[in-house]
């Protein structure tokens, strides 16, 4: 995902109408760090680029390292890490899993035992969203080898946008971070936290200066009460970027409006507060269907940095600023790739026999897959449950598609999340409009019949369309996009036509709540299931 979002004519940046002139708060740097932080962001995505060009010979040196140092753990033993050269050798002997694979092993590494996966003792577990298991949390290892990489695929997200923008002075101001409170439970020989506040808390120290919010703020866990003391406190700084999960920049932007408005500002973007914010570094969702607001909202040029990040492994792609689809891989930041096509990703029974595989140098372009990793801290050929796309062979550039486990699918059409959001903007296209968010069902043996409907649920921005008509671009969008839900809507043969349902305003947040989805993780399900169908219902109802 690359956004280098111009604003529209009609909502260029009005000059600012604040009460008085106000001089924004500084960080403590001088020009030369920020220069010299461009001239380390240079030199980063020359060896980033060299890597790429070197697919092969840099994702095997990295498989060979993990191989090597587990060729003597209960694992490593037992698949003969001890004399595996080539890939080759790995994907033959080495079967894909899943959590469920791996979780008698992480079980016991979180009990203090060593020499399982990875020879050394794992001190921290990372909570990660419960989405590939049922909603059941999931507890994965976090090494300090796997931390040191993330440190540096963390930074280059921001490297590449420095060098494509030519950004020497970022260090001038700040780097506002929406992210969990940096919690660490102890539990028994071992820590329970979550990756961001780990990374958080495993920040360079001389990234500190120029990092906020501050410790009392960051560690509300409140994300509603959060945001606003974040406006509150802040509205006088300096700030360059914001990191966090896409979707929550918009609320943010509302909030301190509210804020400035309180104060008796005059302010009638984020822009007239925080001129200098030229960047929001996001993920976690896709980006497109929060564009519109943030320009809204902001009022002036910006650029996203998109990123498709995980708690195994770190940030696996980033934007690059070329103006092509999809996000650039990065292959050397400690993560081995491969990828199981999506019509034989189901089987996983690991026993003498396992789907086929392909490692990122092997695979073709605009084919639907499963994405499976081997890390550092002892995940080995690890299904996350994301299904990818790559738009890009030379480089490598990758979309994410959707869950494996998220799929819609009443007649084995298998829409997926990209699917669906390619609709809506086909249906937007037809309707101008601006969705707060949306998401998408299925009825199933509607009217008596054995057919289904596909429900689409958004909440709008001020007036929302025609939903009938909207429907039918939504519908004729969804034919465009699937195949097998094109042939399957042709005389209704098993698919009807969709229903498409205008929530309230407020709904988005109320149903965030209702399903106890408020952190910064949080993100509105394109993908609904019947209860949760229900639960959008009952909000027109009432």
């Amino acid at each position: 995902m690359n956004v280098d979002v111009q604003s529209q004519p009609t909502q260029s940046p009005a000059p600012s109408t604040s009460d008085a002139p106000r001089t924004l708060k500084k960080t403590p740097y001088p020009g030369l760090v920020g220069k010299s932080l461009y001239a380390a962001a240079r030199v980063r995505v020359a060896m980033w680029d060299r890597s790429l060009s070197r697919l092969e010979e840099v994702q095997t040196k990295t498989l060979r390292e993990f191989v090597k140092h587990s060729k003597d753990t209960t694992f490593g033993r037992r698949y003969g890490f001890g004399d595996i050269r080539t890939y080759e050798q790995y994907a033959a002997r080495v079967p894909v899993g899943d959590y469920d694979s791996f979780s008698t092993a992480f079980e016991a590494m979180r009990a203090g035992e060593t020499g399982i996966l990875v020879p050394e003792k794992i001190m921290y577990f990372g909570n990660s969203s419960g989405s590939s298991t049922k909603g059941k949390p999931k507890f994965l290892p976090i090494g300090e080898r796997q931390i040191a990489y993330q440190r540096g695929s963390a930074s280059d997200s921001l490297f590449r946008y420095l060098v494509a923008k030519n950004v020497t002075d970022m260090t001038d101001g700040f780097t506002l971070g929406l992210f969990p409170p940096t919690t660490m439970r102890r539990e028994g020989p071992v820590f329970i936290t979550t990756n961001p506040s780990l990374q958080s808390i495993r920040m360079p120290a001389f990234t500190r200066p120029v990092q906020l919010p501050e410790k009392e703020i960051r560690e509300i866990a409140d994300y509603d009460y959060k945001l606003e003391r974040i406006a509150e406190r802040y509205m006088d700084h300096d700030i360059r970027a914001v990191a966090g999960t896409t979707c929550w920049f918009s609320i943010l932007f509302e909030k301190l409006l509210a804020a400035a408005e309180r104060r008796g500002r005059k302010a009638k973007t984020v822009s007239d507060l925080w001129p200098n914010l030229r960047v929001l570094l996001g993920g976690g969702v896709a980006a497109d269907p929060y564009v519109p607001v943030i320009r809204e909202r902001l009022g002036q040029d910006f650029t996203l940095v998109d990123t498709y990040n995980a708690t195994e492994g770190g940030i696996y792609a980033t934007s690059d600023h070329t103006g092509e689809r999809g996000m650039l891989m990065i292959p050397d930041r400690g993560v081995f790739f491969e990828f199981v096509p999506v019509e034989s990703a189901a089987d996983l029974n690991g026993i003498g026999s396992w789907p086929a595989r392909v490692p990122l140098w092997g695979v073709e372009k605009n084919k639907l897959y499963a994405i499976h990793v081997t890390t550092p801290s002892g995940l080995y050929s690890y299904r996350l449950g994301d299904l990818v796309r790559f738009t890009s062979t030379n480089p490598h550039r990758m979309e994410f598609a959707g869950r494996l486990s998220g799929c819609l699918s009443t007649t084995q059409e298998l829409t997926t999340h990209v699917e669906i959001q390619r609709a809506m903007e086909h249906a937007l296209a037809r309707f101008p409009g601006t969705t707060v968010d949306y998401g998408c069902g299925a009825d199933v043996g509607v009217n008596g019949t054995a057919k289904s409907r596909y429900v689409l649920f958004a909440e709008f921005d001020g007036a929302a369309p025609d939903m009938r008509a909207f429907a039918l671009a939504f519908d004729e969008g969804l034919c465009k996009e699937n195949r097998v839900y094109r042939e399957h809507r042709k005389d209704e043969v098993g698919i009807l036509s969709p229903e498409a349902i205008a929530l309230p305003r407020g709904s988005v947040k109320r149903f965030m709540k209702d399903i106890g989805n408020h952190s910064v993780q949080s993100k509105f399900p394109r993908i609904l299931d019947d209860e949760r169908k229900t639960l959008l219902r009952s909000y027109v109802a009432s």
